[in-house]
């Protein structure tokens, strides 16, 4: 989906909404068509929001700008929440040859165990991105200032095992707001959405996964996936039999998405 027009921005939906309230009250209009301008505001507002794909509060990369070839990337989010079954998706993207991206949480890399797991998700050729260090439920009431100490912690924790500095940062939910709008115009890296969202989280069950996945699946898709998943090893290779059955090729986000995962 493109990106939102200019003028479908958080404060002219507001003064709009005011000035339209204005015209009404001048005309004596009914009280049914000042609620129809509230909710007209707050559903595209609610929509730019949720949908990060909307680019609404701010640009995010969802998809390849050019989707002419069979070629996707896939991610998973909130690692290293759990390191044992991360270390089974790893096992089958090596099987397969197959590179993804963690986009991993701050707290999640504490342990030796996640720290291991960490290490080998990079040593195996896939990207850390960054997925702030919380992951809090309110996430998205932070101040931008808290954003954007959230993903400097982040980005500490990585490069302090790593030695690199992530680029690609995916907010919890794929939520946007102004003040995280304001907290990416301070830090250098680029937004990451998606253009496929799996629902392995709602959906438990391989067979139905891979039926909603295939239904959805385009040229130059993001796909968002969590490794800490118990069933997905068992959906996985399910999947990556059918992009081969199909003809697709899974390359890594930075070379779908033409940008530099890493700080040089």
């Amino acid at each position: 989906m493109g990106p939102f027009p200019k003028y479908l921005r958080l404060k002219p939906i507001i003064i709009s909404t005011f000035v339209l309230w204005g015209i009404a009250a001048i005309f004596s209009a009914p009280w049914w068509l000042y609620a129809f301008v509230l909710w007209l505001g707050l559903t595209i507002t609610y929509f730019g929001t949720t949908q990060i794909s909307s680019n609404f509060h701010l640009p995010a990369h969802c998809k390849a700008v050019h989707s002419d070839k069979k070629e996707i990337a896939i991610t998973f989010d909130d690692g290293v929440l759990n390191p044992t079954q991360s270390k089974l998706v790893l096992d089958i993207l090596k099987q397969y040859e197959v590179p993804a991206t963690f986009f991993c949480i701050g707290k999640n890399l504490a342990s030796k165990e996640q720290i291991e797991v960490l290490k080998q998700m990079d040593a195996e050729g896939h990207i850390i991105g960054n997925h702030s260090f919380s992951h809090a439920n309110f996430f998205d009431f932070f101040s931008s200032q808290r954003v954007v100490q959230e993903i400097l912690d982040t980005d500490k924790v990585i490069q302090q095992h790593l030695n690199k500095q992530p680029l690609f940062f995916r907010p919890p939910y794929g939520i946007t707001t102004p003040n995280i709008a304001k907290a990416m115009r301070q830090v250098e890296h680029q937004t990451i959405g998606w253009s496929l969202r799996s629902l392995d989280t709602v959906i438990k069950d391989e067979k139905m996964l891979l039926k909603r996945v295939q239904k959805k699946l385009k040229k130059g898709a993001v796909i968002l996936f969590h490794d800490h998943l118990e069933f997905l090893p068992r959906f996985l290779p399910l999947f990556l039999e059918y992009l081969l059955k199909e003809g697709y090729t899974v390359v890594g986000l930075d070379q779908l998405l033409q940008l530099q995962a890493y700080k040089h």
